[in-house]
């Protein structure tokens, strides 16, 4: 039996996770600006050595996005993740190896109406998926599990825990 694969979410994470680590940068690169300022006052200071300091603020702040940039596609059947800039790395899960979905909300995302969902599964080699900057994160954990269940039991697969309880 063919089961029909249907795109539950396809789309970027929020850049709104990134947040923190762009205020980071905002208020390293003030320190940065204000130190130099004072120091120059007192003793001679290469031009240069602000220029360091804001470059490596802004190399952090770089791949802080980066980490985001990434195309998640969630279907009826599995999850797919294509991260990379230069380089490309797909990772896929197949849902019936999904064992348990938890949404996350941190206080500062909730206003912006995104969250975590975090993917525990059977999956040996990624056995912790975690999707950030999900919008909806509450219903697309709903829907994640609804789909895994119901493809398990499309598939007639059972969960069998072995181990830890």
């Amino acid at each position: 039996m063919t089961v029909l694969e249907e795109i539950i979410f396809r789309g970027t994470p929020s850049l709104v996770v990134n947040l923190p680590a762009y205020l980071k940068g905002v208020v390293g690169a003030i320190i940065v600006f204000a130190a130099y300022l004072y120091a120059a006052t007192r003793w001679p200071v290469p031009w240069y050595a602000p220029l360091i300091a804001l470059v490596l603020i802004a190399v952090g702040v770089v791949l802080a996005y980066l980490r985001t940039a990434c195309t998640k596609s969630l279907s009826t059947a599995r999850i797919t993740c294509r991260q990379g800039i230069f380089s490309r790395r797909v990772e896929s899960l197949e849902l019936f190896r999904i064992q348990d979905v938890t949404s996350l909300h941190p206080w500062w995302q909730r206003p912006f109406g995104i969250g975590t969902v975090v993917v525990l599964t059977s999956d040996s080699n990624n056995p912790h998926w975690r999707l950030l900057g999900m919008r909806d994160a509450e219903q697309l954990r709903d829907s994640l599990n609804r789909a895994a269940i119901a493809l398990r039991d499309t598939k007639g697969i059972r969960e069998v825990n072995m181990g830890r309880i």
